[in-house]
């Protein structure tokens, strides 16, 4: 079971990161606001892969420890938690060296829900664990 929802989560790490570029690339010529200081090719790589692992590691605990309505549970509070984590780039004070730090959010807050959206997107691949 892990090792699905493993190969589950890196691929949907895989998927959030390449959206992640590509939004922090459009957002860049759009608005011109550089934080590639702070936001950068490693940290989207990275914070997208560790966190679409730890949602796998989620779904094999929700699983295991709910045998009926793992996947409802878990979906709820996959939302949930991508939601409330919007709290953290609204209160990031950035350093003054950093020019319209008004935009930040608009860049990372969409950011906060690729892991989610790649999960919810490639599960019908894996199948869903609440048959029998």
């Amino acid at each position: 079971m892990f090792k699905k929802d493993f190969t589950h989560g890196i691929i949907a790490g895989i998927l959030a990161s390449i959206a992640g570029i590509i939004y922090s690339r459009v957002y860049l010529f759009a608005n011109e606001a550089d934080f590639s200081k702070i936001v950068n090719l490693f940290s989207i790589i990275g914070v997208n892969l560790s966190a679409s692992i730890l949602i796998a590691f989620l779904h094999t605990a929700f699983v295991k420890w709910m045998k009926k309505n793992a996947e409802l549970v878990f979906n709820l509070t996959l939302s949930v938690l991508s939601f409330s984590l919007i709290v953290i780039p609204v209160s990031i004070t950035l350093p003054l060296n950093i020019e319209f730090p008004e935009l930040f959010p608009g860049l990372v807050v969409p950011m906060l829900f690729f892991p989610s959206i790649a999960w919810f997107t490639i599960n019908p691949i894996f199948g869903n664990s609440d048959k029998g």
